[in-house]
């Protein structure tokens, strides 16, 4: 079997696995980022609650203190969440201050509602924080184990990231990207570059060599004419020779 086509079936036969461990890696990188965007969107409810907050305890002062607050419009990212994060930390900090120096602040319906929702808010994030960093380790265990180590890198998947808390107690929000395939395109394109070379390659390959099975051919049909002729010529020889002798006779 020649060379060339084995080269092309190991080739495609490499890129069919590539594209499997490809999907796995991809299923388990997706589902750490809908972690992520949960937690994203529970961030975001949690700095809405904080700005009510700060709406009803500004009539009872420290204005400076809780107007200078981050505004999150329309899809929130991570960059975002981390912004949103500190910045409704900062202010509900403020507000709890607030309601401890005015009686009336604490006691009020509006104030209590939301730290009702205040609370529940945080635990979901909490559970979703969990959940987040339950799916990095999934994640991060394939990708480390084999034989995704040799490949995960180089084709754009990181490693995810955990949420955890740094030496001043603050939560630091995880971020997690990958490449989206874009490295796996570019290889996967590079290597049907290289397969339709070698296809050509050995499609000419293939057209000399019946060329050069056609001029062999015609040159064994070629000897075996010329030896017909031969035969031909020796027979009338022979009968000429044979026809000598009887009229000598």
């Amino acid at each position: 079997m020649d060379l060339t086509f084995l080269f092309f079936i190991a080739v495609v036969g490499v890129a069919a696995w590539l594209f499997v461990s490809y999907n796995k890696l991809r299923q388990l990188a997706e589902h750490v980022k809908r972690r992520q965007a949960n937690i994203a969107a529970s961030v975001k409810k949690r700095h809405d609650i904080a700005q009510k907050l700060a709406d009803i305890a500004s009539a009872y002062g420290d204005h400076e203190k809780l107007t200078h607050f981050t505004v999150i419009e329309g899809e929130t990212g991570m960059a975002d969440a981390a912004a949103a994060a500190a910045s409704a930390s900062r202010v509900i900090g403020h507000v709890q201050s607030l309601a401890n120096r005015f009686p009336d602040l604490k006691a009020s319906g509006a104030y209590q509602q939301l730290m009702h929702q205040l609370e529940q808010i945080e635990n979901t994030i909490l559970e979703r924080r969990e959940a987040y960093n339950e799916a990095a380790q999934t994640y991060n265990s394939s990708r480390s184990s084999l034989p995704h180590l040799f490949y995960a890198s180089a084709i754009g998947f990181s490693e995810a990231p955990y949420f955890g808390v740094d030496d001043d107690g603050m939560e630091q929000m995880a971020v997690f990207k990958t490449d989206d395939g874009a490295l796996l395109r570019d290889g996967l394109n590079r290597v049907a570059t290289r397969a339709g070379a070698a296809t050509q390659l050995a499609a000419a390959r293939a057209g000399q060599a019946a060329a050069q099975a056609g001029e062999r051919m015609k040159a064994i049909q070629a000897e075996r004419a010329a030896a017909q002729r031969d035969e031909s010529v020796d027979a009338e020889t022979i009968d000429d020779n044979s026809a000598g002798e009887s009229a000598r006779s």
